[in-house]
């Protein structure tokens, strides 16, 4: 029954509702990684970009300004997660970095012509973020909702920016071109099938390391069942070992003891016999024998009566 109990804690432990745990973990532990190393390279590019920052902030840019905004929303996806809100701090996160950076700068700005690259980049980049912060398999949803929206952005990004483009700085001859648009088609799919087989990669490997642990686990405890009974069979086994020693001592005694007096008189009696012809006398050794005799056939039968009750034993 213990074993059986063992058996189904590691199945609740390993079994589809842990599994479905890990993963998510793993994608909360990725979005932790996300959420230090962007305002890592965001502060880095405001060091160097320093001097436009160096300005009244009415007239900074609002691409500029959204900057330190994106880096509080990441220590705020840290502080989420760190309070287990994990899948808040990652739909917010997923929502607000395109807006933020990409989509709310295009309408404001007049769709500024640096964005005819960084909007395209921006939704290739935004895939791969959902990829490592959203399970394909255990957040379905989300996952599919999110990469729908961004294949959607991904598709449409030349319209985007040409009609937000009212001041004409975004050259048409490159953005009409049909190339330019599956040029951004192409890199979305390479980019994001790259790393979806990259994570189905690392999701089976995990996946054959818990097998192997659970493997390990289950042999572990196999062994120590085994441990356990060979032990028990060990002790078993000394102390009936100690029991026929016992007995064979008890045996050894009737031999030399018990057996030996009443031997030795039969056979002083019987050298006396020989010796003497007195009547009277060859009546004394007589009576002396058939009470030594009568004694040796009592020892006898007790020590067949004890082998008898413990055959099994000897």
């Amino acid at each position: 029954m213990e074993n059986i109990s063992a058996w189904l804690g590691r199945i609740s432990r390993f079994g589809v509702k842990s599994e479905n745990e890990d993963d998510i973990s793993r994608r909360v532990v990725f979005s932790n990684v996300i959420f230090i190393s962007l305002p890592v390279v965001y502060i880095i590019f405001m060091i160097i970009d320093l001097e436009s920052y160096l300005i009244p902030i009415s007239q900074l840019r609002f691409d500029q300004f959204v900057v330190p905004i994106v880096i509080l929303i990441c220590f705020c996806g840290l502080y989420l997660n760190k309070k287990g809100i994990t899948t808040l701090s990652r739909v917010l996160f997923i929502i607000v970095w395109p807006l933020l950076l990409h989509l709310i700068p295009i309408k404001l700005l007049f769709s500024p012509s640096d964005y005819m690259l960084a909007y395209p980049f921006g939704i290739v980049f935004h895939g791969l973020l959902i990829q490592l912060m959203f399970s394909f398999k255990h957040e379905k949803v989300l996952f599919s909702l999110f990469m729908l929206i961004n294949a959607i952005g991904m598709i449409s990004f030349p319209a985007l920016l040409v009609y937000f483009d009212s001041d004409n700085d975004i050259p048409r001859a490159i953005v009409n071109y049909r190339y330019y648009f599956f040029d951004g088609i192409l890199y979305w799919l390479l980019f994001n099938l790259v790393i979806f087989y990259i994570m189905h990669i690392i999701e089976s490997n995990i996946q054959r390391i818990n097998d192997a642990k659970l493997l390990i686990e289950n042999q572990k405890e196999e062994l120590d069942s085994i441990n356990q009974n060979l032990e028990m069979l060990i002790e078993q086994r000394t102390k009936s070992l100690l029991e026929q020693n016992n007995k064979l001592q008890k045996h050894a005694f009737f031999n030399a003891h018990l057996l030996r007096g009443p031997f030795c008189r039969i056979k002083g009696l019987v050298n006396l016999q020989e010796l003497s012809s007195e009547k009277d006398d060859l009546d004394a050794i007589k009576v002396r024998l058939e009470e030594s005799l009568a004694e040796l056939d009592s020892r006898l039968h007790e020590i067949q009566r004890m082998v008898e009750t413990n055959s099994s034993d000897i």
